[in-house]
């Protein structure tokens, strides 16, 4: 893998050779009986050992149908465009203090992104199972319910054949949502929806949440420390959690 990102650079990145790839990789004596390897795996492997020379890879839909569902998908979450970009921020304060009840007299603005082209929109959809929201890898398939709405098959980023759902584009389908850095703690404020990160007993999710309430305090060398309480949408259940937890939703410029 390592010679291969060292000759074809950038090439390892294209989907089509990912996915040559991960077919190799499947189809060797030494995977038997192992889980199914997918394309996206690949391109994550290249990016985490390559990060200076490698860009995000991007997660085009592709159909299986006869008909295509980019026209549609792009009608049903037009509203929702936008992507991760640069952040336009104020400077931030760098002093460092180990009191916890002290408030940061400087945070940075808001963020906003620009709207991206629609071959840099990647997606994620909401499980009829458990209400948590997954990373799609693929769009496999759509079709029309009997209300007349337009549902699409998924294969959740991860996930095996097995795992794949129908969901409907316009409740269930929306672009990813973005992780957000320590400087950015004050673009979450009281009311922003965000999804956050749970972690229960046997499972950890990614569920919806709206912020009830947000306690400043001083960012130290392990970075921001402020308390976000949020209400999870799914079961009405509150909990206090740090910014590494959170992830925001696009915003428009």
């Amino acid at each position: 893998m390592e010679k291969l990102a060292a000759e074809r650079k950038e090439q390892v990145l294209d989907n089509k050779f990912c996915q040559k790839l991960a077919e190799e990789f499947n189809c060797s004596a030494g995977r038997a009986g192992s889980k199914v390897l997918q394309a996206t795996q690949v391109q994550g492997w290249f990016l985490n050992k390559f990060p200076v020379s490698a860009t995000k890879p991007t997660c085009v839909p592709t159909i299986s149908q006869e008909k295509p569902l980019a026209a549609e998908v792009n009608v049903s979450v037009s509203e929702k465009k936008s992507a991760a970009s640069e952040e336009k921020l104020s400077p931030l304060d760098t002093s460092i203090s180990n009191n916890e009840d002290e408030v940061s007299p400087v945070f940075p603005l808001e963020t906003t992104d620009k709207i991206p082209d629609l071959e840099e929109l990647e997606f994620e959809a909401k499980s009829s199972k458990d209400s948590a929201w997954y990373d799609i890898a693929l769009f496999l398939a759509h079709r029309r319910n009997r209300a007349g709405e337009i549902e699409v098959r998924v294969r959740f980023e991860g996930f095996g054949a097995d795992e794949d759902e129908w969901v409907n584009v316009k409740k269930c389908i929306r672009q990813r949502s973005i992780p957000l850095e320590s400087s950015q703690c004050r673009s979450i404020v009281e009311g922003d929806l965000v999804l956050c990160f749970r972690e229960g007993n046997e499972e950890a999710l990614h569920f919806d949440a709206h912020v009830l309430e947000v306690q400043r305090k001083q960012h130290d060398i392990r970075g921001c420390r402020c308390i976000f309480l949020v209400e999870y949408d799914h079961d009405r259940s509150q909990e206090r959690v740090s910014l590494r937890r959170l992830s925001r939703r696009p915003k428009y410029l």
